[in-house]
């Protein structure tokens, strides 16, 4: 599973790679940039077909970071797909996200996440 080892605004490293976009972390580890949004950065709206690739690999839990200050949004569609999948969704900003993630993953939790790297 992957491990956020630094996060701050406008970048994220996870297992010792930099990533400069929002990521997604699939609860097998693997990781991808998240599509869409201005430039380089991903959109402050954070949309169900976004949650619903995250919960494809099955994790115990889906966290949403929503960035340095909290200001990315929700979609309101989101907590009521999660809660029809018995999906357990953790909402924080991305800093305590981050934290969050790790240690779930050091409890051998299988855990997926958006993490949002501005706002």
């Amino acid at each position: 599973m992957a491990k956020i080892d630094k996060f701050s605004f406008g970048s994220i490293i996870i297992d010792g790679k930099k990533y400069s976009r929002d990521v997604l972390i699939l609860a097998d580890g693997m990781i991808t940039k998240r599509k869409g949004g201005f430039l380089m950065f991903g959109s402050h709206n954070i949309r169900k077909e976004e949650i619903k690739e995250l919960a494809e690999d099955r994790p115990e839990a889906v966290i949403i970071g929503t960035g340095t200050n909290g200001k990315a949004s929700v979609a309101p569609e989101v907590e009521g797909w999660a809660k029809e999948k018995n999906l357990k969704l953790i909402v924080q900003p991305s800093y305590q996200a981050a934290t969050r993630l790790n240690e779930l993953t050091e409890q051998g939790k299988r855990v997926a996440a958006l993490i949002h790297i501005t706002c």
